[in-house]
């Protein structure tokens, strides 16, 4: 296990400034630091990254906790019961963390933090966290990521939010490129009742790709971030905030032709299409329109360019499959599956899913 890095901390920290700064991030508090400073071996009470490093080791705090600390920057290590463990994820306006109450050694949370600009576009920010929230509030199946509680604390607004232990499909395909027929139909099986789900609800998610699919070491497959999600019927004045004409919400790689036309003018079908192009990438390990920039892959989208064939890439995925994925990529969504539902019967139909653990293969003995 390597040392907090040098390099990332404070050069000029001293032990004083560094023990302050760990009693200000609550994280031990005025007696545990004193107690914890007299017991250190006098060859390392002098050196910062050394105390740092002993405390790691001894499990006091996380790796991410002594970097931050030798930064000086003990704001938002604890925020109210929780502890903020590490790093998850970064996207462009928030950060998730890992976090555990201050009791609990075993169960985490993942904690999303919105990003503090402390400019005027902070309060539409603020506008479009609690929308997602009370979105993904709605919904309550074994395959959508649960959403428990929306806290705010020293000028931050966050999200607790279930742990997933696993990967991104994204991470997946990044580190070991295209996946198997198999996987790829349990995958999308599960987004599959996921998105049934979020339908029936009334929810459109508008952001279907890899990296808002989490697989756990189960592969078991679970939708999750309802930022650019929208609820059918739902006005709101800003359309900076929801969307709609003129606006463009989503990832243009996977992107409905419909909605990058009018993002509040859709149905499922929009969230199919995205689900097809998250599996085409997943099975050839390409891009439906790659090597584009931002402007000309909407274009592709819009077009009636089709990607090129996934049979370029792969010869031993079945035929229906194939079909299956290329017509939820339909350009017209009248010419795509209708639902979730029709989806997840046919794959049903060719793919029968497992038999439940509670059904005995074998006929019961007389």
């Amino acid at each position: 296990m390597s040392s907090p890095d040098p390099e990332k901390s404070n050069p000029e920290v001293n032990v004083g400034d560094f023990l302050m700064s760990l009693m200000r991030s609550k994280l031990m508090d005025k007696v545990e630091v004193v107690v914890l400073y007299n017991n250190l071996d006098k060859t390392i009470r002098s050196e910062p990254n050394l105390i740092a490093e002993y405390l790691v080791k001894a499990g006091k705090i996380t790796r991410f906790q002594a970097e931050r600390i030798l930064k000086g920057k003990s704001r938002g290590l604890v925020m109210k019961e929780y502890q903020v463990l590490s790093v998850l994820g970064r996207g462009g306006m928030s950060t998730v963390y890992l976090a555990r109450k201050n009791d609990d050694k075993v169960n985490f949370v993942s904690m999303k933090v919105l990003r503090n600009l402390k400019t005027e576009r902070q309060d539409r920010l603020i506008a479009r966290f609690k929308r997602e929230f009370y979105i993904a509030q709605k919904l309550d199946h074994p395959n959508v990521v649960k959403v428990f509680s929306l806290e705010d604390f020293a000028g931050l607004n966050y999200m607790l939010i279930e742990f997933i232990q696993g990967k991104s499909l994204q991470k997946i395909i990044d580190e070991s490129g295209a996946i198997s027929q198999d996987l790829a139909i349990k995958l999308m099986r599960h987004t599959l009742t996921a998105l049934a789900h979020c339908h029936q609800n009334g929810v459109i998610h508008r952001d279907i790709k890899p990296s808002n699919i989490m697989v756990t070491p189960e592969n078991q497959a679970k939708l999750f971030d309802f930022g650019l999600a929208f609820v059918q019927g739902e006005k709101d004045e800003d359309l900076k905030i929801i969307g709609g004409k003129g606006y463009i919400v989503g990832t243009m790689d996977y992107i409905a032709p419909e909605q990058s036309y009018n993002s509040v003018e859709i149905d499922g079908r929009a969230d199919l299409y995205g689900l097809g192009c998250t599996f085409y990438h997943a099975l050839t390990g390409k891009l439906p329109y790659p090597g584009l920039e931002k402007k000309d892959k909407i274009k592709a989208q819009r077009s009636k360019e089709k990607s090129e064939p996934i049979t370029n890439f792969r010869t031993d995925l079945s035929d229906w499959f194939v079909e299956l994925v290329e017509r939820m990529m339909n350009k017209s969504k009248d010419n795509r599956p209708d639902s979730a539902m029709t989806v997840l019967l046919e794959l049903d139909l060719m793919t029968p899913p497992p038999l439940p653990d509670w059904v005995d293969s074998e006929d019961d003995e007389d």
